[in-house]
């Protein structure tokens, strides 16, 4: 009976990861700024994993390979007009998407802590994305700066199409279209650290969802007893953002993105280790559940101001130790 609950549950989540994927699929580069979709995956790779182990690839291979097939007869005649470009994104998409959450469980059940876990598969994974990029973008000799208006002008086109079609006419005028045409420039320049920050934190967000809701099963699977509101990035990592910050400010044109990128990425890092100095306060005091989540959606719905206070915690840790993290740790070790 188990075994057919298992079958059946597997079933249930091999149909979820084909319609993600056909999904995906035909949003494109859109996939990549939702941050929900990682999330999602993740949360399937991990589910997956769990119930058949590291054989779950096979059919994870076998619903990748007909959800492609499905959207190309899907598009029919138009299959063949697909370019390189396209094959090259479908590739980078079942790379984040597909390979990262299944080498992150991999891990996982070995034994492997959180941090590690995510740092192996992601660091390996990107490396390999942004080298064969940079290699197809030199072969082809494709020029960034006119892929990027090309890429601006028809995201305007779409989105002040659905204006009109909406009738929100006051956002289709010409100074908006400007400002649209701007704003998908720069999501397309911090694009590399969007995406890595969205894997990353989405394979740490559905852990923690999974290990504190499959009770049952998290010694079979999560083996690694972890209390992750102590955790703590190492202090050098404060100098990846002094050289994110610097570069954004001695550079000049499309050279400062390099600099905003390292910034938004290391500042991804730093709300998360903000996030767990919440997550310690909240356990120390003993709040129930209800007030746990009433404190994470207030932080989130109100996320511009205060982000930033939990992001300049996570910096000022280094130095104020809010946790009292090495009293802590030296008292484990003498145990």
């Amino acid at each position: 009976m188990l075994k057919l609950k298992s079958a059946v549950f597997s079933l249930l989540l091999l149909f979820l990861l084909f319609l993600f994927i056909v999904n995906s699929v035909s949003l494109g580069i859109y996939s990549f700024i939702n941050p929900f979709m990682y999330v999602y995956c993740s949360i399937i790779l991990i589910l997956l994993f769990s119930i058949i182990g590291y054989l779950s690839i096979v059919p994870i291979f076998i619903v990748v390979f007909v959800a492609i097939a499905v959207m190309f007869t899907t598009l029919g005649g138009q299959s063949h007009d697909l370019g390189h470009s396209a094959i090259l994104l479908i590739l980078i998409q079942l790379s984040v998407f597909i390979a990262i959450p299944y080498l992150f469980s991999y891990f996982i059940s070995k034994g492997r802590g959180l941090v590690m876990s995510i740092y192996y598969p992601v660091s390996v994974m990107f490396f390999l994305i942004f080298t064969f990029v940079a290699l197809y973008l030199y072969i082809n000799k494709i020029d960034i700066t006119a892929s990027l208006n090309y890429f601006s002008g028809n995201m305007t086109k779409k989105l002040i199409s659905t204006y009109n079609e909406m009738g929100v006419h006051y956002l289709t005028t010409l100074k908006m279209r400007h400002l649209i045409s701007k704003l998908f420039k720069i999501i397309f320049f911090l694009l590399p650290s969007l995406i890595i920050t969205f894997s990353w934190v989405g394979l740490w967000i559905s852990h923690t969802i999974l290990k504190k809701f499959l009770k049952r099963d998290k010694i079979l699977f999560f083996k690694k007893e972890e209390n992750l509101s102590l955790w703590k990035t190492s202090d050098y990592f404060i100098l990846f953002l002094i050289v994110g910050i610097i570069i954004s400010i001695f550079s000049i044109g499309i050279y400062k993105f390099i600099g905003y990128n390292i910034i938004l990425l290391s500042s991804s890092v730093y709300l998360i280790q903000g996030l767990t100095i919440i997550s310690f306060f909240l356990n120390k005091f003993s709040l129930n559940i209800f007030l746990k989540i009433l404190v994470y959606g207030i932080i989130f719905i109100f996320a511009n101001p205060i982000m930033i206070f939990v992001v300049i915690a996570g910096i000022f840790d280094m130095w104020f130790n809010f946790r009292t993290i090495k009293t802590t740790i030296n008292k484990e070790r003498e145990v």
